[in-house]
């Protein structure tokens, strides 16, 4: 049987990978269009709204599309300096939240690991670039990696190369890169595939509308949950019409953390409250009318009931130790078979 090894990290005052703490991001992407104080104000909104991190794209437009493509326009000026990268970061931290970034190519990397980005994060297009998750890889900073785009073969090559590197301070996030994704195109189960595939700890990176996907896949297991985030849908760019504003992310928040409780340890735990109303609500053994000794119990003299003194008597369970045998006592009806009588047929427990 496939048993997960403990993959979960400590990044900041966060555990990442425990499924009782589901780190919540909230992926700012270019939706501050390259205003530092609006991506302030998002950062701001995202602590509000419960977020455990908030992320950006960090991305040379020189370096990753061809000039006048459709994603080096959107691109194009969305980038912040070093300086506001780590007056970003320091936000962040003040505020109790993770600060990192995507980079979207080699150049973009190099500056994030200058600033000393605590988390880097690997887009579904990057999936396959794997001179840039070594170079990540090599710094021993931990990898959040989707896997929007990719296919069977994508995964068994990307494990392959990860396991040169031994690192467990990885998530794999279960991805459909579609915008917005349908229903019918998620594939949530796949996230115990990922779990078993990689032996990592396993999120999910969501495109759908509303906040069904991501609750869903907390209940199958995923640690992570990404969502794109946005002050305004309406405003122009690709992702703000698939982005939550603060309000409906922190209904979202709150939703997973009440989904965390309910998922509880996964070995089903006695509940102390149900325990002591057990007794209240169990059947138990009781004559249904009067017995002599030497009758013959059966279902004609033996009835199962809730009995108002509460089950102090033995559970239904115990008819088939006396069925059929001779009454060695005298019951009168409605009296509870206790427990101590069972010892007078020990002989055939």
């Amino acid at each position: 049987m496939f048993k997960a090894k403990k993959t979960y990290f400590k990044v900041k005052n966060f555990t990442i990978g425990k499924s009782a703490d589901v780190f919540v991001i909230a992926e700012i992407g270019i939706n501050h269009s390259g205003d530092f104080k609006k991506c302030k104000k998002l950062i701001h909104a995202a602590s509000k709204a419960g977020a455990d991190a908030a992320k950006i794209q960090t991305i040379d437009v020189d370096e990753s599309y061809t000039k006048n493509s459709q994603s080096y326009i959107a691109f194009k000026n969305k980038n912040f300096s070093n300086n506001e990268l780590v007056k970003l970061k320091s936000y962040a931290n003040n505020l109790g939240i993770v600060f990192f970034s995507t980079p979207g190519d080699l150049k973009s990397l190099i500056r994030l690991i200058k600033i000393k980005m605590p988390i880097i994060k690997i887009s579904s297009g990057l999936s396959t670039n794997f001179p840039l998750i070594g170079e990540a890889l090599k710094k021993k900073i931990p990898l959040i990696i989707s896997t929007g785009f990719s296919t069977k073969n994508d995964l068994i090559d990307l494990k392959k190369f990860l396991n040169k590197f031994k690192s467990k301070k990885i998530v794999i996030l279960k991805c459909t890169s579609n915008y917005p994704a349908k229903p019918n195109s998620i594939d949530l189960n796949s996230i115990k595939f990922l779990k078993e595939k990689f032996n990592l700890s396993v999120g999910y990176s969501d495109h759908t509308l509303g906040d069904t996907a991501p609750i869903a896949a907390v209940s199958l297991g995923a640690t992570v949950i990404e969502k794109h985030f946005t002050l305004n849908k309406k405003q122009k760019g690709a992702d703000h019409k698939i982005s939550m504003e603060p309000k409906e992310f922190e209904v979202m928040v709150k939703k997973i953390r009440i989904t965390e409780k309910m998922l509880g340890k996964g070995i089903f735990e006695e509940n102390k409250e149900i325990i002591k109303k057990r007794k209240m609500f169990l059947r138990c053994l009781v004559a249904k009318k009067d017995i002599k000794k030497g009758d013959i119990f059966s279902l004609e003299n033996i009835g199962f009931f809730r009995h108002p003194n509460g089950n102090s008597g033995l559970e239904p369970k115990y008819f088939y130790t006396l069925k059929n045998k001779k009454s060695k006592i005298k019951l009168k009806k409605g009296e509870i078979f206790k427990s101590s009588y069972i010892k007078l047929y020990k002989k055939n427990l």
